[in-house]
């Protein structure tokens, strides 16, 4: 048997629940944030996510069903509390989430 670590059962064993939310009378789910393409680190600042940074984030997080987020009409406001609170279902901030599972 081997001693090397099995990442793809991990990542199957690690899998949450999706965060799911209502806007405008449709129901969205974000992807559990740890299961987000790693690509994502060169692209956005998870230390201290700008707003750029956390549209990015949703639209990989809402993945087919960013279209039709994305045409609806949310205050920015709204924007950081669902982010907020998809970090909060995650039970760590993204960076947190990144940096890794076991600290």
């Amino acid at each position: 048997m081997s001693d090397a670590f099995d990442l793809d059962t991990w990542v199957h064993e690690a899998r949450r629940e999706p965060f799911r939310f209502t806007l405008a009378d449709n129901e969205f789910a974000l992807t559990p944030a740890g299961e987000l393409d790693k690509g994502l680190l060169k692209a956005v600042n998870l230390d201290s996510p700008s707003a750029l940074d956390i549209e990015s984030l949703l639209k990989a997080g809402l993945g087919d069903q960013w279209a039709e987020f994305d045409s609806l009409p949310v205050p920015l406001a709204a924007l950081g509390e669902l982010f907020r609170r998809w970090q909060r279902h995650e039970g760590a901030t993204l960076g947190e989430l990144v940096a890794s599972a076991d600290s």
